[in-house]
C-alpha cells in the first residue's frame, strides 16, 4: 500500500488514486455514453437534412460557436454577437474565444472543437470526482457504486412528463454531471475545477495550498464563474463550522481560492457595468429557479435517501458529514437567494445529494440488510430513465429533422455563401430562429436571434417578426431594414412561413440555392 504523504503536502489530484485504482473500464463506458449519440446523431442524418451538432439545448450551443467563432476571426475582446449594436467590451467569455483561436490555428471545424474539449473536460470531470469522492468517503465498498450514480443519474422528471411536467433534471444542466458532459465543455471542465479545490482545501494548506487554491479560483473564474461564488460560500460555510468546533481553519486555502476567482469576478462585473450592450444583456439575463416542487421531483429519488443520511448522525458511515451538509444547505439557501441567477448557483449540486443518499442506503441496510439492499439498488435505477429519454429524444429529433438541430442541404449552403462572400461586418436579417444559427456558422451579426444575447430581446423580436409580415410592401419593408442598416436578407423556410410569401420580388438576389434566397439591401439612397 502507498505510504501516505505527510497531510500538509496532500493535495495532489491523483491522491489515493493508487490506493482506490481508478475505474478506467466504467469510465471509459460513461465517457462513451457522452459520445456516441452525438456520432449516431450524425450517422442517421442526411445529405438533405444535416446535423448541426447538438443534441442538448441548441439555444445556447449556438451562441458558445458564435463566441468561438470570434476567436475564429482573431478576436479577443467579446462583443454580443446576437446584438447588431454591439462593439468589442471586455475580456468575457475568454474560455470559448481561446476554442476558437485553436480551431483557427489547427484549421479544424468549430463543432469538431466543441465536441473534443467537451469530451476533454468529461475526462477531467471523472478524475475530478474520482479524487473526491476518495477524500469525503472512507466506505471503500461503495465509492464505485456512488461513483457511477453521480455520473448516470438525474430525477425523477420522466415520471413527471406523464403529466405534462418538465422538471429541471432534463434541463439545469450544471447541477448533474450527466447533463454537463453532454451538453458544452465548460460545465465539466468548471465542476471538475470545483471539485479539485474541495479536494485541496479538505486537505492542505500552508503555502501550497495557497498557490493552488489561487490557481484553481482563477481558472474557474475564466471557465465557469458562478462556480467560484459555489465553492467560496461552500468552503466558509464549512470554515464557519470548523471554527464553532475549535478545529483548525485552512485560512490560507480559502484565501487564495477566493482572491484568484475574485479577482477574474470584479474584472468581469466592472466590464458588464462599463458598457451599455452588456448592461442591457446582464438585466434580462435572468435565471430564477422554477417552484420546489419542481426541484423535489428533479432531485429525487435520490434526494429521499439523502435527507435520511442527513439526518442520522450518528450512522456508522465514514463520510466527511459536515462538509456534506454544509454544501447540501448552501444549495438549497442560494436556490432562492434574492439573487435573479439563483439557479446558475446549483453547479454539482446533485454530488452532495448522492454521497447522503449512499448513507442513507447504508443506515437501510443497517436495519435490514435485505430491505435496504433493494431499496438502494431500487433509488439507483429510478435515476436513470430520465438520462436514457435525453438521450434517445435528442436522436429522435434529429432523425425527425428538428428545425434547431438540423439544417436543409441547401440552408447550410447559403450559409456557407454568407460566410464566405460577405464582408466581416455585415448585418443579416432573418426569422428568430435562423438568426440564432446565422453568427454561429457565419460569424455575422443578427438582428435578432437570442433570447438573452440580443439586447431588449421581446422589443427586438417583435419588430423582427413584425417586419417579417409587412413584406407584401416591398418598399416599406426595405425602409424598415434601411433604418437598421441590414445588408443582407436571409430567405428560407422560417422566413416563407412566417411572411407567407415565397419569395422578394423588388430586391436584388445575389445567392440562390434551390428555394433558398440571400438577398442585398439596396443602400439608402
Amino acid at each position: 500500500m502507498m505510504k501516505r504523504l505527510p497531510r500538509q503536502v496532500h493535495f495532489s489530484i491523483l491522491h489515493n488514486m493508487g490506493v482506490r485504482r481508478f475505474p478506467w473500464i466504467g469510465s471509459l463506458l460513461v465517457w462513451g455514453l457522452t459520445g456516441l449519440p452525438y456520432i449516431l446523431a450524425a450517422l442517421i442524418s442526411s445529405e438533405e437534412c444535416i446535423f448541426t451538432g447538438f443534441l442538448f439545448n441548441p439555444i445556447d450551443g449556438y451562441s458558445y460557436l458564435a463566441k468561438m467563432y470570434q476567436g475564429f476571426q482573431g478576436e479577443w475582446l467579446f462583443r454580443l454577437p446576437y446584438t447588431a449594436e454591439a462593439t468589442p467590451s471586455g475580456y468575457l467569455f475568454v474560455f470559448y474565444i481561446a476554442l476558437g483561436h485553436l480551431a483557427r490555428l489547427l484549421n479544424l471545424p468549430l463543432i469538431g472543437v466543441f465536441h473534443g474539449a467537451r469530451l476533454l473536460s468529461a475526462c477531467v470531470l471523472m478524475l475530478a470526482l474520482w479524487q473526491f469522492l476518495n477524500v469525503v468517503l472512507q466506505d471503500t465498498t461503495r465509492i464505485s457504486w456512488v461513483y457511477y450514480w453521480i455520473l448516470l443519474g438525474t430525477g425523477l422528471g420522466w415520471l413527471a412528463t406523464l403529466w405534462g411536467g418538465f422538471t429541471p433534471d432534463f434541463w439545469l444542466a450544471e447541477a448533474f454531471p450527466f447533463l454537463s458532459m453532454f451538453a458544452n465543455p465548460h460545465f465539466p471542465l468548471g465542476l471538475g475545477l470545483l471539485l479539485f479545490y474541495f479536494s485541496v482545501f479538505l486537505q492542505s494548506s500552508g503555502k501550497w495550498g495557497f498557490i493552488v487554491s489561487l490557481l484553481l479560483g482563477a481558472s474557474l473564474g475564466v471557465i465557469l464563474p458562478f462556480g467560484v461564488v459555489v465553492g467560496g460560500v461552500v468552503s466558509a460555510g464549512y470554515s464557519m463550522w470548523l471554527w464553532l468546533r475549535r478545529q483548525r481553519i485552512r485560512v490560507s486555502t480559502l484565501l487564495g481560492f477566493c482572491l484568484g476567482g475574485g479577482i477574474l469576478l470584479l474584472y468581469q462585473y466592472i466590464t458588464v457595468l462599463q458598457d451599455p450592450w452588456l448592461r442591457g444583456w446582464n438585466a434580462q439575463n435572468l435565471t430564477p429557479s422554477p417552484p420546489l416542487w419542481d426541484y423535489l421531483i428533479a432531485f429525487s429519488p435520490a434526494l429521499v435517501l439523502a435527507i435520511l443520511g442527513a439526518v442520522k448522525s450518528k450512522l456508522e458511515s465514514q463520510v466527511n458529514l459536515p462538509f456534506l451538509l454544509v454544501w447540501f444547505a448552501a444549495g438549497w439557501l442560494m436556490a432562492y437567494s434574492p439573487w435573479a441567477l439563483q439557479r446558475r448557483l446549483l453547479v454539482g449540486f446533485y454530488i452532495p445529494i448522492v454521497i447522503l443518499a449512499g448513507r442513507g442506503s447504508v443506515w437501510l441496510e443497517q436495519w435490514n440488510k435485505r430491505v435496504g439492499k433493494i431499496l438502494g439498488r431500487a433509488v439507483f435505477a429510478l435515476s436513470l430513465p430520465t438520462t436514457v429519454i435525453i438521450i434517445v429524444s435528442g436522436l429522435m429529433a434529429v432523425a425527425n429533422g428538428h428545425p434547431l438541430l438540423t439544417l436543409d442541404k441547401n440552408e447550410y449552403r447559403a450559409l456557407r455563401w454568407i460566410e464566405t462572400h460577405t464582408p466581416p461586418e455585415a448585418l443579416v436579417f432573418a426569422a428568430p430562429e435562423t438568426g440564432l444559427i446565422i453568427p454561429a456558422f457565419t460569424g455575422r451579426r443578427v438582428v435578432y436571434g437570442h433570447p438573452f444575447e440580443t439586447v431588449d430581446a421581446k422589443v427586438v423580436g417583435s419588430w423582427v417578426v413584425a417586419t417579417l409580415k409587412t413584406t407584401g410592401s416591398d418598399s416599406d419593408f426595405i425602409q424598415h431594414l434601411q433604418e437598421r442598416g441590414v445588408d443582407y436578407i436571409f430567405w428560407g423556410t422560417r422566413e416563407r412561413d412566417m411572411a407567407k410569401l415565397n419569395a422578394l420580388s423588388s430586391v436584388p438576389i445575389v445567392a440562390q440555392f434551390g428555394e433558398i434566397y440571400v438577398y442585398a439591401v439596396p443602400t439608402k439612397p
